[in-house]
């Protein structure tokens, strides 16, 4: 009882150290729930995210392929052996700690110690790795540096496209090295080299961590991959490109792999099927390069049938593999050339590029004069060697290329007299002056064939336009004023303005894509088609073929000719080709039936230098050079343009072209009935 009562007498101080005692285990309780219930699941993220790793899979792209599926890009499996430079920071410190020995260092100093710790570190594991494999390599100390500095969560390539013995032996020996991985990479690969590389475009390399349209996932790291820029490859980037995947990589304390999974597999892209042949491709680009090495220039092969491009060339271009296998440094220097300008795809015109088209818009004078009924086409028009209208015009003399004499529309047309179709537009009538009619009548014919207008239109609700385009420059139907000069001046039409026009110089601009759906008109009766490049999409997964896309062909406005009209605009282009006097008779092909029109334009050029007093820009006159055509007689399969920049004339430079073609055709055609090689076969 005298214990109890001692106690009793002490209660005040029993009770504090008692409270005392019961606020710690409630501070330690409620931690403990903190700890465990309130943020368990944070610290266990926090957990995992310092033992695995994400690590972002790039997925399989679509392929492209040609109009018989044959491959114009495609994908192989690459071997590569990479290591993850952020899983090695604790052998950095450990080699620092060594490397510092207990020493005082300024904090300089310890900047450069710690920089060559890590460099010794991995050219270490580099040297292990290459030893194994058999192929000796020395790790470059700067490319080291500036990895680590500007991609650190890029796994480092130390060695790239391993040989099936390489990945053996990696399998063997090197899978418990630490921070090095096998990884095994879809790599684009574009089979015919540089063919087509305008249409189909190219790659660079993507190294954004940040992406925030991918699966949810915090990536620690990502495996190269590549987003289309230009072309195809970059218009249609989103169903080529498909969906990455997530690979996990369990690691330990000390930064060793102790095991890998997929949480996620990559979906592969949308394959797409062009209306190119690559066929026809190979022998229009072997044809524009034989004109020479820095030819610049363009061919379009098209259907008028279907309006289906069979070929789309640019040159100069670039091999589309390069971008992704990297340049020299004489590579560079060529692909930046200034004067070739390898990046204009000169057959759409990209970069805004268009072309004064000459005498091959003549094919659309003619179809108006004939349409309107202002042309007799036994009717003859005195040529004199050059055309002069002193009342209309004083100061206007235009010199005809054509020899002097008289001239019906057959002659006139395959001699391309710019006389007689001047004479038609400044006098529709035949009595008296009307230029202002004639103007109107071109004006109309000119918008009927869509010039001024992309042809390569997106659908609705369907696909973007394929590639890149320019829509020229052509005068709108109701157009009182020329467009504005260099001071931003409106200048209203004149009768020299509308003589320029009926002969393709003046207010116009053109590309070749758009003088195709031009000759294909003409070609196939009046049907002004959508050029069509893309023709499917195909999913290449089992499931998803109900996503599958085709494209229609689609008229986008039909001339409705008169057969008579088609008749002798079909004799006349062919008595440009077959005849002697014709200026496209170097185009002729044994056996075919050519039906063609030359065309020679001018265009001024900036020289880069100015006047020296009025400080006024200097240009020069630069000849753009042409030929337009189809064939064969029975049902035309093929309109072919060809426009050279810098050429003699549409006769001599750009006819010979067209001619070549067409014969590749023409024996591409007999073997594949023969059942021989193709032409890329060769």
């Amino acid at each position: 009882m005298f214990v109890f009562d001692q106690l009793r007498s002490r209660d005040i101080p029993i009770k504090v150290v008692t409270a005392f005692i019961l606020c710690c285990m409630l501070l330690l309780t409620v931690s403990l729930w903190q700890l465990q219930v309130a943020s368990g699941d944070d610290y266990r993220i926090r957990q995992e995210n310092q033992s695995v790793r994400a690590v972002r899979l790039p997925a399989t792209r679509g392929r492209i392929l040609d109009r018989n599926q044959r491959p114009l890009a495609v994908n192989r499996l690459r071997f590569d052996v990479h290591m993850y430079i952020d899983e090695l920071r604790p052998l950095f410190y450990t080699h620092y700690m060594r490397l510092k020995n207990e020493r005082k260092l300024l904090r300089a100093e310890q900047v450069v110690l710690e920089k060559e710790a890590r460099y010794q570190v991995v050219s270490n594991l580099t040297m292990q790795v290459s030893l194994r494999l058999g192929q000796p390599l020395v790790l470059d100390a700067e490319k080291f540096h500036t990895h680590y500095y500007k991609r650190r969560y890029t796994p480092m390539t130390v060695i790239q496209d391993l040989s099936p013995t390489q990945v053996a032996r990696f399998v063997e020996q090197i899978h418990a090295v630490p921070g090095v991985d096998l990884s095994v990479n879809p790599v684009r690969t574009y089979p015919n080299g540089d063919m087509a590389f305008h249409t189909l475009g190219y790659l660079r390399r993507d190294d954004d961590p940040d992406a925030a349209d991918e699966v949810p996932f915090r990536f620690r790291y990502r495996l190269p991959d590549y987003v289309g820029v230009d072309g195809l490859e970059g218009v249609y980037d989103d169903l080529l490109r498909g969906n990455a995947g997530v690979k996990t990589i369990r690691v330990n304390n000390i930064s060793y792999r102790t095991s890998e999974g997929v949480w996620e597999w990559p979906e592969s892209g949308y394959d797409m099927v062009l209306s190119l042949d690559r066929d026809i491709q190979l022998a229009a680009e072997a044809a524009l390069q034989a004109n020479g090495p820095e030819t610049r220039g363009a061919v379009v092969v098209m259907d008028p049938r279907t309006g289906d491009l069979l070929s789309l060339v640019s040159l100069p271009g670039f091999d589309s593999n390069k971008f992704i296998s990297g340049f020299s440094r004489k590579e560079i220097t060529q692909l930046n050339d200034s004067r070739l300008n390898r990046w204009l795809n000169r057959a759409t015109g990209s970069g805004g590029v268009s072309y004064p088209p000459g005498s091959i818009f003549k094919l659309i004078s003619a179809v108006a004069y004939l349409e309107e009924g202002l042309v007799d086409p036994a009717e003859k028009v005195y040529n004199p060697g050059y055309f002069r209208d002193s009342r209309l015009y004083p100061n206007y003399e235009l010199d005809d290329t054509a020899p002097p004499g008289d001239y019906d529309f057959i002659r006139a047309f395959k001699r391309s007299s710019n006389t007689y179709f001047i004479h038609y537009a400044l006098k529709p009538d035949g009595r008296k002056d009307q230029w202002r009619q004639g103007k109107q009548i071109l004006l109309d014919w000119g918008n009927h064939f869509r010039l001024g207008q992309k042809t390569l239109v997106s659908l609705p609700g369907k696909l973007l336009s394929p590639i890149r385009e320019s829509g020229g420059y052509f005068p709108a139907r109701d157009n009182a004023f020329k467009k504005k000069n260099q001071f931003g001046e409106r200048i209203g039409w004149a009768a020299g303005d509308v003589a320029n026009l009926c002969i393709g110089q003046g207010e116009i601009t053109v590309t070749p894509l758009q003088m195709a759906v031009m000759t294909s008109a003409v070609a196939n009766g009046g049907k002004v088609l959508q050029p069509r490049l893309v023709k499917r999409i195909d999913s290449q997964r089992a499931f998803d073929q109900a996503q599958n896309r085709v494209i229609p062909v689609k008229v986008l406005h039909d001339l409705q000719l008169k057969p008579e009209t088609v008749a002798l605009m079909h004799e006349a282009m062919l008595a440009d080709v077959a005849d002697r006097d014709g200026s496209g008779r170097a185009a002729r092909v044994p056996g075919l039936a050519i039906f063609g029109k030359t065309g020679t334009a001018q265009k001024k050029v900036p020289t880069g230098k100015y006047h020296p007093r009025s400080g006024v820009r200097l240009f020069r006159t630069d000849h753009i050079t042409w030929f337009v055509s189809f064939a064969p007689a029975e049902s035309p399969r093929y309109a072919i343009v060809v426009m050279v920049e810098s050429g003699e004339s549409g006769g001599k430079t750009c006819a010979p072209i067209a001619g070549r073609i067409y014969r590749a055709i023409r024996d591409m055609e007999r073997e594949r009935e023969k059942g021989e090689p193709s032409l890329a076969k060769r």
